[in-house]
């Protein structure tokens, strides 16, 4: 077995920090190194994670410390900017060399192209076969990269850093938008790497994959090593020692604030005898002084004292209080949203979708039902989601959704960029006052600043919940959510605490994910499944 303790550093990062132009530090003081035992990077949204992976791929340079690369490195964003006229060989980075090779092949070869091909001259066959594994059979090099799917083009930009053969890869997010098999493919590519290997992910299953869970925090950088089960088992061990360590603080507190006073109230006697005995006794008025003025001193040394011990007493709590990771749910109170048994939510009657070739769909759905939808991309899942919400009509037959219903979409649509949340609530006609708003907001770990910020200015993760709170506390609450890959931009501690709050709605859910851990803690009743004959409607 190889000694990880002595594998080589790829990437160093000593006394490292990391600040926006407008003055916020995100990171600071980090010490970390990276080797080859792969490891993912964890942590609230906002927290820094992506700003550390692009610190560690050299994309962003660090504002004081030092980050030393002892590796080449390929980076892949969470989201990829495409121009119009971008190729799939552009994003996989292929199209020069590939270009080259196709001149060189027609016999036109440039001066430059030996040395531009150097030992590549399989690439285009490597990139095939890369292809087809990944389940994108028969894409053209040359099909244009703005009308591929998210998951198409997640795999192509994956497929291009391992072909880049780097010593080092860096991927934040990788498995959004991947369908199940799209995971597969990502889970088997990632296993076969023999590289380094660093991954910013909310993803438990390719969590569960890596050998050592990176998690960023208020208090810094904390390294665990082996998977994200050993992680949240040695976590949980922590936090439970954590919050024994603050209650014992605030126990040692109490009794000796407790045996503070008793010292206090004893001295406050003994100084009232002093000075009585101070007033009677048979001595001049100047040692009268004396005796009352050293009594009143000795009183006023003890209080300042006994403060100076009670802040002690105060700082050791907060530093115990500081250890506890935050137990607020992330997500909660939603709307009493409860949908009767029996009360019809959904009915599709010989519907076809627009935009793709199927048959026609028929099925209803009463009560408070659990939909997961699961299928290939492409097969149409968020065409069907928003013809549940009335955003677009089927070609023929009917649909019809006769309950309030909030449709929170992969790309938000909902909110308006431009406006902030409270704003947004403002103008749905929100019933909740707007403290009970802002203290609801505050437990979206929304604080005062985030909740009168423009909605198109907040993080992935902030949005998502802004997105959430417009949807769900408007006028109208819904009994209905229709929820498109909900978890893809949110940290892990919001996907579980938003598991937990779903598990409280008492309206209806039809959710499409390919998060398997998430589908299987909303507790679905039914599945509805793409397969090649049509869609299909089971009950668990």
């Amino acid at each position: 077995m190889t000694d990880v303790n002595r594998l080589p550093v790829l990437v160093s990062l000593q006394h490292l920090s990391f600040q926006f132009a407008h003055g916020e530090t995100l990171l600071e003081d980090l010490n970390l190194s990276i080797d080859h035992t792969s490891t993912g990077i964890v942590g609230r949204n906002g927290c820094g994670k992506s700003i550390l992976a692009q610190l560690i791929a050299g994309v962003l340079r660090p504002s004081s410390g030092t980050l030393k690369a002892y590796a080449s490195v390929a980076y892949v964003p969470q989201a990829l900017a495409i121009q119009a006229g971008t190729t799939v060989a552009d994003v996989t980075g292929t199209a020069p060399v590939l270009a080259a090779l196709a001149r060189m092949t027609q016999g036109q070869g440039q001066s430059d192209d030996l040395e531009l091909i150097d030992e590549r001259w399989g690439l285009a066959e490597r990139l095939r076969t890369a292809l087809d594994a990944a389940g994108l059979h028969g894409l053209d090099f040359n099909a244009a990269a703005d009308r591929l799917s998210g998951g198409q083009l997640a795999r192509v930009a994956v497929i291009g850093a391992l072909l880049a053969a780097p010593q080092l890869l860096v991927l934040d997010e990788p498995t959004n938008h991947l369908d199940s098999a799209g995971r597969e493919w990502l889970l088997q590519a990632l296993h076969d790497w023999r590289g380094g290997l660093v991954v910013v992910s909310h993803d438990r299953q390719l969590l569960d994959s890596l050998g050592r869970i990176i998690e960023l925090s208020p208090l810094g950088a904390r390294v665990y090593g082996g998977n994200y089960q050993a992680y949240r088992k040695q976590r949980d061990t922590e936090q439970h020692a954590a919050v024994s360590a603050w209650e014992h603080a605030r126990l040692e507190r109490s009794r000796e604030r407790r045996r503070l006073q008793n010292d206090h109230d004893s001295l406050q006697r003994s100084a009232a005898r002093s000075r009585k005995h101070a007033e009677t006794a048979n001595v001049d008025r100047f040692t009268k002084a004396r005796w009352k003025g050293a009594a009143t001193q000795i009183v006023s040394t003890l209080r300042s004292a006994h403060q100076a011990c009670k802040n002690e007493l105060d700082a050791q709590v907060r530093h115990a209080y500081e250890r506890v990771a935050q137990q607020t749910p992330t997500l909660l109170a939603l709307p009493d949203s409860a949908v009767p048994n029996g009360r019809q939510v959904v009915a599709l009657v010989e519907a076809r979708l627009p935009w793709v070739d199927q048959p026609a769909i028929t099925f209803s759905l009463a009560g408070p039902v659990r939909v997961a939808v699961r299928g290939p991309n492409g097969c149409g899942k968020s065409t069907l989601l928003k013809l549940l919400a009335a955003q677009w009509q089927p070609v023929s037959g009917e649909c019809s959704v006769p309950v309030p219903c909030a449709y929170i979409d992969q790309h938000l649509a909902l909110l308006d960029d431009q406006r902030s949340i409270i704003e947004q609530l403002n103008l749905l006609d929100t019933p909740l006052a707007e403290a009970d708003v802002r203290a609801r907001l505050a437990l979206l770990q929304l604080d005062a600043v985030r909740v009168t910020r423009p909605t198109g200015q907040l993080s992935g993760g902030e949005r998502l919940k802004a997105a959430m709170a417009v949807a769900l506390w408007r006028q109208v609450p819904a009994q209905l959510l229709l929820l498109d890959e909900p978890t893809n931009h949110l940290d892990l501690e919001s996907v579980l605490a938003f598991e937990q709050a779903l598990k409280g709605f008492n309206g209806a859910i039809v959710a499409v994910s390919h998060d398997a851990a998430f589908l299987q803690a909303i507790e679905p009743t039914h599945y509805l499944t793409w397969r090649n004959e049509g869609w299909r409607l089971e009950g668990v």
